[in-house]
């Protein structure tokens, strides 16, 4: 019954149940989520790429905008999957960080396309979102401890897309008023179109980006027919050839699909980056950012940099650096362009960074192991990090992380979250529409529709 019991909560689910904290939550992830995509949109050639490929192919249906498109509208599968690839496009999607699923590009982009197609309210889009972000969320923490992490990253499965497109149908369904019958059989189709592999980033294949594109557009497609009575699976995930067999060994816990549903909400989990690249390194580049600027050293005079992990994974340990893919997954990457560089930001994941001599000289000095007891003070809901920083002339410097900048536990003020959009928006969208753009997603619990929003992501100017 768990399927079921999942779809008849999303069915039931009000914006009136939804406490402040949540309601403000998905306002943030909204507004990350269209800063992250406007960069992608226009400053990488993949996100131009699939832009182009949604319009052309989107069957002359202007339903649903294309961010940074120039204004360009397309069928709202297309759009999920060109807004969707934007948003995971440079590692900048959030991130529960007990099941590392990201669940922002998964989610959103196929609620949004929904809500502007059918001109749904604010109000209907916060809820549908939060139901998202539960639906993903639970699944993923249901996969027993002995498949979650690294059994499955081993076998070369990609959670976030994997768990993401049934949290992407259940925020699509939701968002165009799926009864519970229908979101049931949504959910089957979902398990039928899942997929994402690793390959992509072993590679520095664009296809890294292209998963945050695939699933919501699978998402749309998933609500969309159950809203014309598609039969699915009723079963998909607990089924005898359902999603738990298949890609974890049948090894859940059924009970986290259900239990206490309503009681909280899992989008407070989330976290929202603060830096673009993979969230276990976060809070060693943050500690070791602190340990630089306190003590104002030069990366010429280091002679060790000692990093602790949230847990040892060659992907993550690897120096040889040779594509933007790779550099956004290195720990000794990572570190030695904050050392050497003073920051960590979208500007040190450029191409010609990767080949700064500095920068490689510096990756030899860095190390890293896993720290048991640092994992264990801060717990499953976080990613910790120690640096230990040894110079030259014999001087330590030792500085810990338990939760980064944009944890649940150390969020991003108002002020913060529009520092980071102005940063990644630099130069194509200006300052009085930046905050235009805040009031309009701070205020979508009043707003009739989200054209408006839409209307100013889909062309940003500069001026």
């Amino acid at each position: 019954m768990s399927t079921r019991e999942l779809a008849q909560w999303v069915s039931s689910l009000s914006y009136d149940d939804l406490p402040q904290s949540a309601v403000m939550k998905a306002k943030s992830v909204v507004f990350d989520c269209l800063g992250a995509s406007i960069f992608t949109g226009c400053r990488k050639q993949w996100g131009s790429v699939i832009a182009e490929y949604a319009s052309i192919h989107g069957g002359g249906q202007p339903e649903a905008t294309i961010i940074a498109s120039g204004g360009r509208k397309t069928l709202a599968a297309q759009a999920a999957l060109a807004n969707g690839t934007m948003a995971e496009g440079f590692e900048l999607g959030d991130v529960h960080p007990g099941t590392a699923t990201r669940p922002f590009p998964m989610i959103l982009p196929a609620a949004m396309a929904l809500a502007e197609a059918r001109r749904r309210s604010g109000k209907a889009l916060i809820a549908a979102i939060v139901a998202g972000y539960e639906v993903n969320t639970r699944i993923a923490t249901a996969i027993a401890l002995s498949q979650r992490g690294r059994p499955m990253l081993s076998r070369g499965l990609y959670v976030p897309s994997l768990v993401g497109t049934f949290g992407g149908t259940a925020a699509a369904g939701k968002v165009i008023g799926l009864p519970a019958r229908e979101m049931t059989w949504a959910f089957g189709i979902a398990g039928a179109l899942t997929g994402g592999y690793f390959q992509g980033h072993e590679e520095g294949a664009w296809t890294r980006r292209l998963n945050g594109g695939m699933t919501p557009s699978r998402a749309v497609t998933a609500a969309l027919l159950g809203e014309r009575g598609f039969v699915g699976p009723e079963r998909p995930l607990e089924g005898e050839y359902g999603f738990y067999r298949v890609f974890a060994n049948g090894e859940y816990d059924p009970q986290v699909l259900v239990e206490g549903l309503g009681d909280s909400y899992k989008i407070e989990e989330t976290w929202l980056k603060s830096y673009p690249m993979n969230s276990t390194l976060h809070s060693s580049a943050e500690a070791l950012l602190s340990i630089m600027k306190a003590n104002r050293l030069r990366h010429a005079d280091i002679e060790e940099i000692k990093a602790s992990f949230l847990e040892y994974v060659p992907i993550l340990s690897k120096k040889e650096v040779k594509t933007v893919v790779s550099a956004q997954f290195s720990m000794p990457y990572a570190l030695a362009a904050a050392a050497v560089r003073g920051k960590v930001t979208v500007d040190e994941f450029e191409e010609e960074v990767l080949t700064d001599p500095d920068v490689l000289a510096m990756i030899q000095r860095v190390n890293g192991a896993y720290d048991a007891e640092l994992v264990q003070r801060a717990g499953l809901g976080s990613q910790p990090g120690r640096v230990t920083v040894t110079m030259r002339d014999g001087r330590t410097y030792t500085e810990e992380v338990l939760y980064p900048k944009g944890h649940a536990r150390n969020p991003m003020s108002p002020d913060e979250l529009k520092a980071k959009f102005r940063g990644l928006t630099a130069g194509f969208v200006s300052d009085a529409d930046c905050e235009r753009i805040f009031e309009l997603v701070m205020d979508l619990d009043n707003a009739a529709d989200i054209a408006p929003i839409m209307q100013l992501c889909g062309a940003p100017h500069p001026a």
